[in-house]
């Protein structure tokens, strides 16, 4: 082996459910190494730097981790101390569409004169809308999100008896966002907007999340701190409890023997061993290749086919030399719609595809953080969806990759000057992720940044994190309960105590 140990857990991929994962394992006295196939930790929540800029590939905003917050609670159980000052985001966004400009802040109510301002034909539809989303939050703040196989018999009648009991939460089980807001609205160009970009199929949860967060008022950003110093707090703490880590090691076999795990192989062949392994990974990648369908239950097999993963996203990244907060800009995540589609819910292929008719989020994070860029310059990040099949040929990358990249990197320039007046002439640093690049880096299939697609049918499933192989548990983004940075933290935790609790079986 490489070090000669035999650990109690490994776990593959330094995302942070990795890292919460591996953090509150290693607090709890175990021996635990975490596999990371590239450089630094982080998965998503990474920094990277160009000529002074800072940027963060896939981060938006962070949620719960205000006071009293899930986050909080996360913090306390891995031991992690207060270090950040997380400060909210207010307004949570700005909608700008060819026809009307719109602010989502805290102040829900004022979100909802703003919206009946603008659709008056609408105004009881509105109202009703707004309330509804505001019960659906009351009533969601208290259900668990630990795993079903984390909580006891008592706690499961409990959790079904608060469904029974909440008419809203059963209303919408596998009702999708289309049909929701077809019931509550007539006008299209309102249903368009209150889609806020969710792909077909997606749940009500999907489409109406910006608000349900907005009547939370649960935005946050750390100050004075790219988003990259996350990940780096808890590696410094998980090292400090005694956890190992080896980057650049690309994980290519998880071992078996007589159905339960016995370790990992590496890249170069050797073999490391443990009593459990923790996957952070992508779930095709785990089950498919680095187990194969062969040791996998056919039902299994066939699940993992069918469902379809979150939808690839290209994101430009620019280092300007304008002042966007005198441009009125308050570093609030704008959604820019450039065109408004007749049917809200319609998906092009690579053939048929326009970025410029695309969805756009806007980032200007260095407004609230100036530490991420140089004194009278900012940082201005730009995301849309874009097929992967637009990039690649099959399985490889297309041979005009360059071309296209660079193609759709101009039009995103030329359509958010639109938002940003004269954007192109005041670029000084310029980058680009495709879902190549994504995929390349995090090892997610198609660059699927949050994982398996969250649409009304996959709502009503309950994720496991227990797979058919015994002592192998899955942590991160493709597993309960979801995508997001607070989401992925707390399934690393659960995966730990699905490891404490099979451990003190044993004992």
């Amino acid at each position: 082996m490489m070090n000669g140990k035999r650990y109690d857990v490994i776990v593959i991929g330094a995302g942070m459910g990795g890292l919460s994962c591996g953090t509150l394992l290693a607090k709890e006295g175990l021996r635990v190494l975490i596999c990371e196939q590239s450089s630094k930790p982080g998965g998503y929540c990474v920094n990277f730097k160009r000529n002074g800029f800072t940027f963060a590939p896939a981060v938006h905003y962070l949620n719960e981790f205000g006071p009293n917050s899930q986050m909080e609670e996360a913090f306390q159980t891995l031991g992690l101390p207060p270090e950040f000052e997380f400060c909210p985001q207010d307004p949570q966004r700005r909608i700008i569409t060819p026809h009307f400009h719109l602010t989502l802040s805290t102040d829900i109510d004022q979100f909802e004169k703003d919206l009946i301002h603008l659709f008056p034909k609408e105004k009881l539809s509105i109202h009703a809308y707004v309330e509804e989303l505001k019960r659906l939050v009351k009533n969601i703040e208290g259900l668990s999100i630990k795993s079903l196989d984390l909580i006891s018999l008592k706690e499961k009648f409990q959790l079904l008896y608060k469904f029974v009991m909440t008419p809203q939460l059963l209303r919408y089980r596998g009702k999708t966002g289309q049909e929701v807001l077809d019931s509550f609205f007539k006008d299209p160009l309102l249903k368009y907007l209150l889609t806020f970009g969710a792909r077909k199929g997606s749940s009500i949860f999907t489409c109406a999340g910006p608000i349900m967060w907005a009547i939370k008022g649960n935005f946050y950003y750390i100050k004075d701190k790219a988003i990259g110093a996350l990940p780096q707090l808890f590696l410094r703490y998980y090292k400090a409890y005694g956890g190992e880590i080896f980057f650049n090691t690309l994980v290519k076999k998880i071992a078996i023997e007589e159905g339960k795990v016995r370790g990992v192989q590496i890249e170069e062949g050797e073999e490391i061993q443990s009593r459990y392994v923790i996957s952070n990974g992508d779930c095709h990648l785990t089950f498919q290749y680095l187990i194969g369908n062969h040791l996998l239950p056919d039902r299994f097999v066939r699940k993992l086919q069918n469902r379809e993963i979150s939808a690839p996203i290209f994101t430009l990244y620019l280092g300007v030399d304008l002042d966007l907060a005198q441009m009125g800009f308050d570093g609030a995540l704008v959604h820019h719609y450039p065109t408004i589609r007749k049917n809200p819910w319609e998906e092009k292929d690579a053939e048929e595809f326009d970025i410029q008719k695309e969805k756009m989020a806007i980032r200007m994070d260095s407004i609230k953080n100036p530490m991420l860029a140089p004194i009278d310059k900012h940082t201005v990040a730009i995301a849309a969806f874009a097929p992967y099949d637009l990039f690649a040929d099959g399985s490889n990358k297309s041979p005009h990759y360059a071309e296209i990249k660079e193609e759709i990197a101009q039009k995103i320039i030329e359509t958010t000057e639109r938002v940003i007046p004269a954007l192109s002439s005041h670029i000084i640093v310029r980058d680009a992720s495709t879902p190549l690049t994504y995929e390349r880096r995090t090892l997610n299939k198609r660059g699927a940044t949050m994982g398996w697609y969250l649409s009304a049918k996959e709502l009503s499933r309950i994720r496991g994190q227990k797979t058919p192989i015994a002592n192998l548990y899955q942590a991160g983004h493709w597993t309960f309960p979801g995508g997001g940075i607070p989401m992925v933290i707390i399934s690393g935790i659960n995966a730990a105590k699905l490891v404490l609790k099979s451990m003190k079986k044993l004992a």
